[in-house]
Parts: structure tokens; sequence; C-alpha cells
């Protein structure tokens, strides 16, 4: 697959303008974007030098700017692969600014973060730059 350095670079740049990525001082951010037939949503956590919190991908004024391009990606995806993703992670390491995407096609809770395996999930979904 041959994805235009563009879409990640457009997606990190707006996963900063995220109002949870300018109110905390955070290292790293790990976001999985669900798309479902009819249904969006993403949560994630940011990854601080003393804990890690809960977080969710929200542009203050504009909601659905982060969704359209999540939507543009998957549908550039698709007209490559023949598939759409429904699952999108999202990584990035604040102080080098490096960002990785990964996707899910099958299954929908590979990266599912739910209350009784919140804290394992935090760590799978813990970005590596290394």
């Amino acid at each position: 697959m041959n994805i235009d350095d563009k879409y990640i670079t457009e997606i990190g740049q707006l996963l900063l303008r995220c109002e949870d990525m300018l109110e905390n001082e955070w290292e790293s951010v790990s976001i999985v974007y669900d798309v479902n037939e009819g249904h969006t949503s993403n949560s994630g956590f940011l990854y601080m030098r003393d804990g890690i919190l809960p977080t969710c991908a929200s542009i203050d004024g504009e909601p659905l700017l982060f969704r359209d391009k999540i939507f543009g990606l998957r549908e550039k995806v698709q007209d490559e692969t023949g598939y759409g993703f429904i699952q999108l992670l999202i990584q990035m390491e604040k102080a080098t600014g490096r960002i990785k995407i990964d996707f899910e096609f099958d299954d929908p809770n590979r990266w599912a973060i739910k209350s009784a395996k919140i804290k394992e999930m935090r760590e799978i979904l813990r970005p590596d730059f290394s």
C-alpha cells in the first residue's frame, strides 16, 4: 500500500490542535479511531512524565475536521486495497514530531479500549519509536 505522506502529516497536524493535546504536558499519545457503518468514535491515552490520561481527539470549534480527515484516508486506503479499515491507530511523539499509523481491517476488538482491560490496553498502545 502506498499512502501519500501528506495524509499522515495532516493527521499529525490536526492531532496537535486537539484540546487535550493543547491543555496537557504530554510526551506521546495513542489514539484509536473506530470507523463503522454510520458510527465513528475515538479514544486513547496521553503518556506524560508522571502518568497516563485517557483522551480523545477533538478540535474545539471544528468537531468534524478530524473525522473528515480520517474518512479521507479511509477512502484512499479503500481505493488502493479494496478494503476500508475499521480501526486506525495513530501514535505520536511530541519531542520529535514522529508519527506512525496502523490499520485494522477485520477485528473490531484489536485495539478496543474497554474499562475491564484499560490498564492492559494503555500499555499495549504505548508508543514505541525506538
